[in-house]
């Protein structure tokens, strides 16, 4: 039910795909050239049962070399916000300050802040 694609299986065409006939629902699996792998394609039917078992062990901590995966999700979060390095450290200076008891964080959502943003626009001089 498997077909384990090698390279003499390839049609002379020299295109990546066995010189057989694809049928409906077949699935053809490429992987990536550095794997090392074939190309295998599998029957609808049987592809469950037919997918080869890995032995592959999950990373215990992802995140590694991160301390924290809440850390890891801090850095994620500057990368795709683009803050500055000025901002990330601002924001990491005021995570401590509220970590240590000197401050406090009240804001639990982005409402929150949008909400005390109108308010405080309305304490300023209207300059038009």
């Amino acid at each position: 039910m498997v077909y384990g694609g090698n390279v003499s299986d390839l049609d002379s065409t020299g295109d990546n795909h066995p010189a057989q006939v694809y049928q409906d629902n077949d699935i053809r699996v490429e992987y990536h050239p550095k794997s090392g792998r074939s190309m295998d394609i599998f029957k609808i039917d049987g592809y469950r049962q037919s997918l080869p078992h890995s032995n592959a062990t999950l990373e215990p901590e992802p995140w590694a070399p991160f301390r924290t995966r809440e850390d890891f999700e801090f850095a994620e979060l500057m990368l795709d916000t683009g803050v500055t390095k000025k901002q990330a450290k601002a924001l990491i200076k005021l995570f401590h300050k509220c970590i240590d008891g000197e401050g406090n964080f009240t804001i639990s959502k982005y409402k929150d802040m949008e909400d005390t943003l109108k308010l405080a626009s309305n304490r300023l001089a209207n300059v038009w």
